[in-house]
């Protein structure tokens, strides 16, 4: 094998391997942000705004419960249509988050738990009712009735507190950068891309010595491709800033009392990733345009070769 073969070959080889795993760490720096997007939307946030709901409501259904029984219309209007609306809604909350939680196993029990209590707490308020003629045995049952919602390690609003911690650990996971991440975007697909450009455009000048043509169209190509990094890079920072946003929405204190408005902050928010998440299929297309112009740009040379003595 003559040796401008051999050299080619090499740098044939070391072109292909160089930008195969320039691309798999492009393609996995890409996903590792963009796939966030998704889950932050239609995981993490109803999750989060159902728990968040559910203790909004129950707090309210107690202030609804207090107010109608030591009012001067207990025995007209009962506990009222606004506790029976909360104490509903709360419900309603805490089944829709038993189903879509993101707090593992562990938090979907704690949650059947708290629903449970609920109907326990139900039940102690309408015992308040039961006695609402005698204030002090109708004031025991409201006393309890709160303690059960908040007070302790096991009251109703710590357990679904703990569940809340738990989902916003796995919030902070879905929205943090992350060292992993870090070292790739910010260390590893320059380092790849850089040296895929030295290499592209060092064979394009010895080609251009050896065999006197002034460009070669394919390779040249090849190392104008490489600038696609650049817009990926564009995207991926841009969709991170709409995922730290999104987590300081939903780390808002009141975002229990305005759950729709808050889901609709963060679908506007994470709105415009969603496309850009769908670019990480156009790595694959365009490593595989990348290595078509390589071998087209280098084995016509190689062949060239390829009858030469030993």
């Amino acid at each position: 094998m003559s040796g401008t073969r051999a050299f080619l070959v090499r740098r044939l080889t070391a072109l292909l391997v160089v930008s195969a795993v320039a691309v798999a760490a492009l393609l996995g720096a890409y996903y590792g942000v963009s796939r966030n997007s998704r889950a932050v939307t239609e995981r993490s946030t109803p999750a989060i705004l159902q728990v968040a709901a559910a203790a909004t409501a129950l707090q309210r259904s107690y202030d609804e419960a207090k107010g109608s029984l030591t009012g001067s219309t207990a025995d007209v209007e009962g506990l009222g249509e606004d506790y029976r609306k909360e104490l509903s809604a709360a419900g309603q909350s805490l089944a829709q988050a038993v189903k879509s939680t993101t707090g593992g196993e562990t938090a979907r029990q704690s949650l059947l738990t708290v629903a449970g209590l609920v109907s326990s707490y139900g039940d102690i308020v309408e015992q308040a009712y039961v006695h609402r003629a005698n204030e002090d045995l109708r004031d025991a049952y409201l006393s309890y009735a709160k303690t059960m919602l908040g007070r302790g390690d096991g009251a109703i609003t710590e357990r679904l507190a703990a569940v809340q911690r738990t989902q916003r650990a796995v919030l902070d996971g879905q929205t943090s950068f992350g060292w992993l991440l870090s070292f790739a975007w910010w260390v590893l697909v320059p380092v790849l891309f850089l040296t895929l450009a030295g290499l592209l455009v060092a064979t394009q000048r010895f080609i251009r010595r050896r065999f006197r043509r002034l460009v070669n169209p394919w390779l040249a190509t090849a190392t104008t491709l490489l600038l696609a990094v650049v817009p990926l890079a564009l995207f991926t920072y841009q969709t991170q800033e709409r995922l730290a946003s999104a987590r300081t929405t939903l780390s808002r204190e009141d975002i229990g009392r305005h759950s729709a408005r808050t889901a609709e902050e963060v679908a506007d928010t994470m709105r415009d990733t969603h496309w850009r998440a769908g670019a990480v299929g156009w790595i694959p297309l365009g490593g595989t345009v990348l290595t078509a112009l390589i071998l087209v740009g280098l084995q016509p040379r190689i062949d060239e070769y390829r009858f030469q003595p030993r």
